[in-house]
């Protein structure tokens, strides 16, 4: 079975007197100047030019990527047939692959390609299974299907085979138009040229437009190009066909081209004029293709990912649960066994003993749901925004399953965390209901440090700057949280604030927890000035967990962005 059989829902892309302008700190900048040109159905078209041409900047255009701002303007007009293109639109029938690749290091090959046709390839998994083999097999990565990705944590495939997966997540959805930034790089000769052969049979077969910037094509790849376009200082110097034309325009205004040499080197003003070829452009219906699949099935698909992730990448879940363990075991060596008032009920030192140690344990719980939480998030970013930016599935399935999956080791870690502690310190075990309730205490403070990490990924884009989140988030919840000062000896203008952060009501739900059957005299919540039952404070930290999922998931939609 071919892959490749049908033609179907053809587009050509035009653009017209398109031109861009930045504001740069020495003055205004023109990256493209006034350009027009056609990418023709069952073609390949190549864009050639050296460095800041305008080659990037040209794809990022076609596919409405750059739009009007402050510090940009842009004239001219980009179509699909007959239809404007915008970057809402664009995803409903054609594909961006951007030259960095981005890829989730914990997938494998397969897994990959898998997760983008189940949630954009119509029909059903059978379907499904045969698109990604296809795919597999003629971009040849059968070899490494069931390598992962890799990346910083894990080991992982090559540059090439990267590229090339990254090529094929896209290809598996088959897109109208595709549009690609240097595919070639980092790939040998061979492969390049083995690519590129692909290209232009996708294309020729199944009647889809596939338009790629390239750098020093060999020979051989440049003899399959359809369509050249070359670009110097933001304008065309020649746009036509590859081979016998090329060589013409050149040797007309003055430069000849030794045989058997490549073309691609020569550079000269270009007057041609494709007003004509645009004028004759398809002009049939384009045929969408938004969402394919439900919004719960996005959301198993995401969770099932998430999973994956989680369980394979050591810093999201077995350093978190070893550092549970770990963490148990100290505090349940430093406390073991300390007093609980029988000896000396009226002992100042016991009580804050106990008491430092039950404010420890929330701030501690806190943080160490925190600060992961922080690095992964960011991290998950770009897979996120290109993801988004080809509509495989709405912010609502993303974030929600992820979530799922996140939500696991959160609870996991402070059980694991509070079993080990609880008997060695010898805390309030007066009746079942008083562990459960110290259990449910530390895995609600560890889902608050996860709502306050989400927030922190959604608002940053790069891991180093959301950690210092960290120490904004600690040092307020630990002044006002009402340990290390008293409630009421806050000044008026400033005590207000302490009704702001969780960990105030943590310690107040945690305490007086342990201190309902408690020998102390007198009972240390009244010391501390606690203002809410335990009951009342678990209410509040539902609510403050609650705001905070909302307010990272609005962050997450809003900071959205194009990628270029």
């Amino acid at each position: 079975m071919q892959l490749y059989s049908e033609k179907t829902n053809s587009i050509d892309i035009t653009f017209k007197d398109v031109s861009i302008t930045i504001q740069t700190k020495t003055g205004e900048k023109q990256l493209l100047k006034n350009v027009s040109g056609i990418c023709k159905h069952s073609e390949i078209t190549a864009i050639l030019g050296s460095s800041g041409a305008g080659k990037t900047t040209l794809l990022n255009t076609i596919c409405g990527r750059i739009q009007n701002n402050k510090t940009t303007q842009v004239s001219g007009t980009i179509q699909a047939n007959s239809n404007d293109v915008t970057f809402e639109n664009f995803s409903e029938f054609g594909s961006y692959v951007m030259q960095d690749d981005v890829l989730l290091e914990t997938m494998t090959v397969r897994e990959c390609l898998q997760f983008a046709a189940n949630l954009k390839v119509q029909g059903g998994q059978q379907e499904k299974d045969k698109v990604v083999d296809e795919t597999l097999k003629n971009l040849k990565l059968m070899r490494c299907q069931n390598t992962f990705i890799g990346g910083q944590f894990v080991k992982g495939i090559s540059g090439g085979e990267r590229k090339r997966t990254s090529i094929g997540f896209e290809l598996v959805t088959n897109p109208s138009v595709l549009i690609l930034d240097e595919p070639t790089s980092g790939l040998d000769s061979f492969t390049a040229y083995l690519l590129i052969t692909e290209l232009k049979r996708y294309a020729q077969q199944k009647g889809k437009t596939v338009i790629f910037t390239i750098h020093s094509p060999s020979s051989d790849i440049w003899s399959m190009f359809d369509r050249i376009m070359l670009l110097v200082d933001g304008r065309f110097i020649y746009q036509g066909g590859s081979n016998d034309q090329i060589i013409k325009h050149f040797s007309k205004i003055g430069f000849e081209c030794p045989k058997l040499q490549n073309p691609a080197g020569y550079t000269s003003q270009m007057k041609q004029i494709v007003e004509s070829e645009i004028e004759q452009k398809l002009d049939s219906q384009i045929i969408v293709n938004k969402y394919s699949t439900s919004q719960l099935y996005q959301i198993s698909q995401i969770a099932k990912r998430a999973f994956y992730t989680v369980k394979r990448n050591p810093i999201l879940f077995r350093v978190r649960i070893f550092q549970a363990v770990a963490m148990g075991l100290i505090i349940g060596l430093i406390y073991l066994q300390m007093e609980d008032g029988s000896n000396n009920p009226t002992s100042i030192r016991d009580m804050n003993d106990r008491n430092g140690l039950l404010f420890f344990v929330c701030i501690n719980q806190l943080m160490m749901s925190l600060n992961p939480c922080l690095v992964s998030f960011p991290s998950m970013r770009g897979v996120f925004l290109r993801e988004d930016n080809s509509k495989l599935y709405t912010v609502f399935a993303y974030y929600f399953g992820r979530l799922i999956v996140e939500i696991i080791p959160s609870i996991i870690a402070p059980i694991v965390y509070g079993i080990i502690q609880f008997y060695m310190i010898g805390l309030n075990d007066h009746t079942s209901a008083n562990v459960i309730f110290y259990l449910f205490s530390l895995v609600l403070n560890s889902l608050l440090g996860l709502g306050m990490g989400y927030i922190g990924g959604a608002i940053f884009s790069q891991s180093k700057t959301a950690i210092i989140m960290g120490p904004l988030i600690f040092l307020p919840n630990a002044l006002f949280g009402g340990y290390f000062k008293n409630r009421k000896d806050f000044a008026d203008w400033i005590s207000w604030i302490e009704y702001l952060f969780p960990i105030k009501y943590s310690f107040n739900a945690i305490a007086a927890n342990e201190y309902e059957y408690t020998k102390f005299t007198p009972n240390p919540t009244t010391l501390l000035d606690m203002q809410f039952s335990k009951w009342e404070c678990t209410y509040i930290q539902l609510g403050f967990l609650g705001g905070y999922l909302l307010i990272s998931y609005i962050c997450l939609a809003l900071n959205k962005k194009r990628l270029q």
